[in-house]
């Protein structure tokens, strides 16, 4: 939402007044508190005063405040600025512990010096408990509400079943990795049997990626045949507000681990059309397996994901996807000391591509039927991990393409952490 000048910097001030006095206190605890309902004194049949016994209600609260910039290292007249991070950031994060379960909490307070707004993100608001009062049977189950931030599958930075939020925008201008993964509201129930184990999530109202729109970078648009920066974002109705279900099973064998996965929602990023052509997310589901071993001094894993896209059964509907079949090959291992190392193998299949060519609006700018990715990261860690340096490649055989994202972080203790990184 976009505020008038004069209520924008009375939110900001406002906002700041709260940061700084959070940050002070913070500063005054050194960083992290744990406290404790303070027990009431009784007086016992000898006069003598005493206390009663401790709760059991635990209290934590820590949190950070960062500073963050990036700037491009090429110029893009169609955004305007060379910015494409900019930010003041606090963080704070609480837990609740009771005696049978835990209430989460994690918000961040940052102004974005891009695109000039003060913003409050919560990442999460979670109850947690295993659901023990309901009996014997209920021993074998977790249930988690609220605001959080969920993943599974087996890549590294390449998600196939992973059909949670992600945040785009923030991989690529530069923030820390942990906000590619973007928060939902959520209802996790994970059941624990002999034979298997289970995950169910269902998000009431469908929660999209972060998808580049145009704020912090320009993208091409085939229907135009050139780069834009149209600052677009899908809202109700070509938002769905309905509901997205993920489930898990899974099992673990000896050091293998095997799991089957099912979504029914939508496709994550607005890649269809409306008959005006206005951006929209057409329905999908997804049934994928995956699978994890030891091998040799390292760990293997393989992926795969059949996308069906329920609005384009033959691939001749030029407004909406096409399903598609996907593979991924993964292996990581200790190379040396301190040196890690890991290979990634991902593939992507069109599903009736020839339908898709003949009916497409844009024949020449439609991707090929197989696409071929490879990735590789090498992460060392020295100085007793205080120091950091990581680096992780993408390229595509197929598209010619590349994306490298390297970074540096040195902690050597820790109360601040020092990072930097260049993407290319």
């Amino acid at each position: 939402m976009i505020m008038s000048r004069f209520n924008k910097e009375d939110m900001q001030r406002r906002l700041l007044q709260r940061v700084l006095s959070i940050i002070i206190f913070i500063v005054c605890v050194h960083g992290e508190v744990y406290s404790k309902p303070f027990p009431e004194p009784y007086e016992d049949d000898w006069g003598m005063i005493d206390w009663e016994e401790e709760s059991e209600d635990i209290y934590q609260l820590s949190g950070f405040l960062e500073m963050a910039s990036g700037v491009r290292l090429s110029n893009d007249p169609i955004i305007g600025t060379d910015k494409t991070l900019s930010d003041l950031r606090l963080q704070v994060q609480f837990d609740y512990d009771l005696q049978a379960s835990q209430f989460s909490f994690v918000s961040d307070a940052y102004f974005d010096g891009v695109l000039e707004q003060t913003r409050i993100n919560i990442r999460e608001a979670t109850w947690e408990a295993r659901l023990g009062f309901l009996g014997a049977w209920g021993n074998r189950f977790d249930a988690k509400v609220g605001q959080q931030v969920l993943t599974w599958g087996t890549g590294d930075n390449v998600f196939l079943n992973d059909l949670f939020p992600k945040d785009f925008q923030s991989f690529f201008a530069g923030r820390e990795v942990e906000y590619l993964k973007s928060p939902s509201l959520s209802a996790k129930v994970s059941a624990y049997f002999d034979v298997f184990n289970l995950d169910v999530v269902l998000t009431p109202e469908f929660e999209p990626d972060v998808y580049i729109n145009g704020d912090y970078f320009s993208f091409f648009l085939p229907t135009a045949a050139t780069q834009v920066a149209l600052g677009f974002d899908v809202t109700p109705p070509l938002r769905p507000q309905s509901p997205e279900y993920a489930l898990r099973l899974y099992k673990s064998v000896g050091t293998s681990e095997y799991a089957g996965y099912f979504y029914s929602g939508f496709h994550k990023s607005p890649n269809s059309l409306t008959q005006d052509y206005r951006p929209t997310f057409s329905s999908l589901n997804v049934y994928g397996a995956s699978f994890r071993t030891t091998l040799g001094n390292g760990i293997f894993n393989a992926e795969f994901a059949y996308y069906d896209s329920v609005d384009d059964k033959n691939g001749d509907n030029p407004l909406v996807p096409n399903g598609q079949a996907r593979w991924l090959l993964g292996y990581e291992q200790e190379i040396v000391g301190n040196l890690e190392g890991s290979l990634q193998l991902y593939t992507e299949s069109i599903l009736d591509h020839q339908a898709l060519i003949q009916n497409s609006l844009t024949p020449k700018f439609e991707p090929k039927q197989h696409r071929v990715w490879f990735t590789q990261r090498l992460r060392y860690k020295g100085m007793q991990q205080a120091l950091v340096l990581n680096a992780f490649n993408f390229y595509s055989t197929t598209d010619k393409d590349g994306y490298l994202k390297v970074s540096a972080e040195y902690s050597p203790v820790d109360l601040w952490r020092l990072s930097g990184g260049l993407n290319i």
